[in-house]
């Protein structure tokens, strides 16, 4: 025992706590009452009640988490280097019963490499390394394949009438900006506190503020000074290379939010402002009718006063920017098809931007390995939809995008210096039931082409690349 590793033990532990008590998974809800009975008897018994109870308060928790094999392998265009990877971890949990509205939560994840291609081999077109691959790992310590542990939440709750209060490492209630995105081997984590408030059934308050981040792909957590800038940076609007990173000066995150419901219209209302960064205004108003649904989201962005203060290369949005979007969708679904086309406009006003360590923007338009952050004067096309193959859990999903405006070396709506594309998506998703109930299988493969520019340097783990994604997930709680 003295030589495992900490996920190894994780494991060990988790395997003899559900070995020999799997009905504990049943009983949450029923564990409050549980320890009230067992105060009424510790008061009748004394201190020795008082252990007891405490020892109740663990043994009625319940175990949660999940097993995840994920392949991912990107076959670059011609000569270009490609690279191929497989990870295999988990998260295992431990949610503690409700007691007078209390409790309490902890969380680790692990993750190993069980084989791959050296993701560190340099391509000799481009000078660069796997990108991809990596984000399965740790983007941060490119060699680090193994010591993959973090501490993914450790909270404390409490519920009242209305809602609830969390403060910790936790999870969040997913927003189309700031979401955990847990797809991949470890998501998007955020340390806080979070208010969750309903007037009633149809009207729904979150507040929170965020100060430290653990960023999808990497495994520490950092505060917002270290945190934002971990991933590429980019240009700003005259061409200079962004250099923002540790120069934020950013205490974190404050973020309230609306969710309402009325008669056929739902109301989506968000409110984010990063510290010294920027102000962020997200409305989104959906209709639906029968099998149709009709639905518009708008944005709009203003830079913080603070951005002036800076060198011009250290800002993270320049004083003049104001980004606005406008993205719009109609959706049909059907007992077993779901058809959907989207449109987005970016405007002239300025760059969208919300940093990319925070989550992934969720547009009518969105999709997995295509996304609109760092755009302006841009248009996106979206056509997709989902088909039920067999009623016991397959599922068959193709989506094209395609987006007009950005042009390599131009760089006033183009932090990242990408150019116009269009993308194929097509998915399978199999799950699996009975016996192997919370196994299931995800199949992804990804094409990719720009419109325009095709040099190693423009496309290289950019664009025109084939990708497949296989993973493999079971789900216990």
């Amino acid at each position: 025992m003295q030589n495992l590793s900490i996920p190894g033990r994780l494991l060990l532990l988790g395997i003899f706590l559900l070995g020999p008590r799997p009905s504990l998974q049943g009983q949450h809800h029923d564990a409050d009452s549980i320890l009230k009975q067992s105060i009424l008897e510790s008061e009748r018994e004394g201190s020795h009640g008082t252990i007891a109870r405490a020892k109740d308060f663990f043994a009625y928790g319940t175990i949660t988490g999940h097993l995840r094999n994920y392949f991912m392998s990107t076959f670059n265009r011609g000569d270009l280097t490609d690279y191929y990877a497989n990870a295999i971890g988990g998260t295992m949990g431990f949610r503690s019963p409700d007691f007078y509205g209390f409790e309490f939560g902890t969380a680790g994840i692990f993750t190993y490499k069980a084989f791959s291609s050296d993701l560190n081999k340099v391509d000799p077109a481009t000078g660069e390394v796997a990108f991809w691959e990596h984000e399965l790992f740790d983007v941060i310590d490119t060699d680090n394949f193994n010591d993959l542990d973090r501490l993914e939440s450790l909270y404390l709750r409490y519920s009242f009438s209305k809602g609830y209060i969390t403060y910790g490492k936790m999870e969040i209630e997913d927003t189309p900006l700031m979401n955990r995105s847990d797809q991949r081997m470890n998501a998007f984590s955020f340390k806080g506190i979070w208010l969750h408030y309903a007037l009633d059934e149809n009207n729904r308050f979150h507040f929170t503020w965020i100060d430290r981040i653990s960023p999808r792909g990497v495994v520490e957590w950092v505060d917002f000074h270290e945190g934002i800038g971990l991933s590429d940076q980019g240009f700003q609007p005259d061409g200079t290379e962004a250099d923002y990173f540790e120069h934020v000066d950013s205490d974190g995150l404050a973020m309230l939010g609306y969710l309402g419901q009325r008669h056929n219209f739902s109301l989506q209302f968000y409110q984010w402002y990063l510290d010294n960064l920027s102000y962020t205004s997200w409305l989104g108003l959906e209709y639906r009718k029968a099998n149709w649904s009709l639905g518009l989201q708008g944005v709009l962005q203003f830079p913080d006063a603070h951005q002036r203060d800076l060198e011009y290369d250290q800002r993270y949005i320049q004083p003049g920017e104001h980004g606005q979007v406008l993205s719009g969708q109609v959706k049909y679904d059907a007992a077993d098809w779901h058809l959907r086309a989207a449109f987005t406009e970016v405007f002239k006003g300025g760059r969208f931007l919300f940093p990319r360590e925070l989550g992934r923007d969720n547009f009518y338009t969105s999709l997995p390995r295509s996304r609109l952050e760092g755009f302006g004067d841009t248009h996106v096309l979206t056509l997709g939809g989902e088909y039920v193959l067999t009623r016991d859990g397959l599922t068959a999903g193709l989506d094209y995008t395609r987006l007009w405006g950005p042009q390599t070396g131009t760089f006033t709506y183009n932090k990242y210096d990408l150019d116009a594309y269009w993308q194929v998506n097509a998915r399978l998703h199999y799950a699996f039931g009975h016996f192997f109930d919370g196994l299931s299988i995800d199949m992804l493969y990804v094409y990719k082409q720009n419109r325009n520019d095709t040099s190693p340097g423009a496309i290289f783990n950019r664009s025109n690349y084939h990708q497949f994604n296989l993973v493999t997930t079971f789900v216990f709680n």
